[in-house]
């Protein structure tokens, strides 16, 4: 499984099938924004976009937003979400960024903990996807916090 960056574009139907966004595209895909995919032959099954944003939580620190995270059904539970976590991670710190967060679904909410992540904050109602969502809050550190599954620092 090839991870790649990818045009905005290509994660579209990702986002509308697992997401269930009716207007998959966001205010926010653009101006830097990068798009991360893994990516099945030709078929894109799992998809982050990411940006350097700062955390509401910690303003004052070097902060990597991602959003859009979706892995298609068929996918899930091969450990394809952490891997593009770690891989968001990776683009933080290669920025000297040292946070990595995300408004996340509260039914994401538990696989961003077991994942490493904190909530911060109270739920609220997402302007976007009118989606109720928390803020989850990775803090990236010299080793990685954010695991894929392997043991390197």
């Amino acid at each position: 499984m090839d991870l790649t960056d990818v045009a905005v574009e290509r994660t579209y139907r990702l986002r509308s099938a697992v997401l269930g966004w009716a207007s998959p595209a966001t205010r926010i895909d653009s101006g830097g924004a990068g798009h991360l995919a893994l990516v099945d032959g030709d078929t894109v099954v799992a998809a982050v976009s990411h940006v350097t944003w700062p955390c509401p939580a910690e303003p004052e620190v070097p902060a990597r937003y991602f959003w859009a995270m979706a892995v298609d059904t068929p996918y899930q539970g091969r450990g394809y979400g952490r891997r593009l976590l770690a891989a968001v991670a990776d683009r933080a710190r290669a920025c000297g960024e040292r946070v990595v967060w995300a408004d996340a679904r509260e039914s994401a909410v538990a696989f961003y903990t077991a994942c490493g992540a904190r909530v911060a904050g109270e739920p609220y109602v997402d302007d976007g996807t009118g989606l109720l969502v928390r803020h989850v809050v990775f803090t990236l550190g010299v080793a990685r916090t954010v695991s894929d599954g392997s043991s390197s620092p």
